[in-house]
């Protein structure tokens, strides 16, 4: 949660939609009910089951972004069997944050692990 202050939300889910993990920043409002976060993931998780029946004419997916008037929703694998949903503020270019979540997925020892994260 400390990779970037515009972090609203960090949620790993299954590719069955079971929540593995949900924490919310402190003093976020939310834009959707929960029903319609419900219905989010059902649409997130069948869109990238869908690219994993394609991956192999075109790759695996490092990442979906999803760009809206006001936040952004980026969706990383995290293991096989797993997705990693941070969603962040439009305050600024998402570009250093992808980044910085890349290097702490992929291992890299050279970025500290933060508790929680």
């Amino acid at each position: 949660m400390k990779v970037s202050s515009n972090l609203r939300y960090v949620m790993v889910y299954d590719l069955k939609g079971n929540t593995l993990y949900k924490q919310k920043m402190d003093g976020v409002t939310n834009h959707l009910t929960e029903k319609e976060n419900k219905i989010a993931l059902k649409h997130t998780i069948e869109s990238w089951n869908f690219r994993n029946t394609i991956s192999e004419k075109i790759g695996k997916a490092n990442y979906t972004l999803q760009v809206y008037e006001n936040l952004l929703r980026i969706i990383f694998p995290f293991g096989d069997e797993m997705l990693l949903i941070v969603t962040l503020d439009r305050k600024d270019n998402p570009n250093e944050i992808i980044q910085r979540l890349q290097t702490i997925l992929s291992g890299n020892p050279s970025i500290p692990r933060v508790h929680g994260f």
